[in-house]
């Protein structure tokens, strides 16, 4: 009995950590033709939706943390988004978000840095996100 009890919790333990590690393919991003930015009304409110579903309306919280988002500049092209979080302790946390599945998830700092040269690859400025709040570049 022992034996099938172990089995059981080895399994779900592998379920488990299979499933805590998301994985994420990103299609190529393409090229603004445009030596403009676009920021209109629909980026900026799921600009909100990523903050608020990360930091649950907690505005003396937001206020406190550092919010850098990416995607690409190219807003014919903006469908993967990807948001960090520095909180007051020097913790940070990870987001990314599919616009066409409308699907949030949590990510950790190793495929933070796999997914940004991807999502980022055809912008003009790589290193500077397409939003961010108390961020020195602000």
């Amino acid at each position: 009995m022992k034996m099938s009890q172990c089995a059981i919790v080895l399994s779900s333990l592998l379920f488990f950590i299979n499933s805590s590690s998301a994985d994420i393919s990103i299609k190529k991003c393409q090229a603004s033709e445009s030596s403009y930015i676009f920021f209109d009304e629909s980026d900026s409110n799921l600009v909100e939706k990523l903050i608020d579903y990360q930091l649950h309306d907690q505005l003396e919280e937001r206020e406190n943390t550092v919010i850098k988002i990416f995607a690409n500049e190219n807003a014919d092209d903006r469908n993967y988004w990807l948001a960090s979080f520095q909180f007051d302790d020097q913790q940070k946390e990870y987001l990314f978000y599919q616009a066409d599945q409308n699907e949030f998830i949590q990510i950790d700092q190793k495929q933070f840095q796999t997914l940004l040269p991807k999502i980022v690859e055809c912008n003009r400025n790589k290193l500077v996100p397409i939003y961010s709040e108390n961020f020195e570049a602000d």
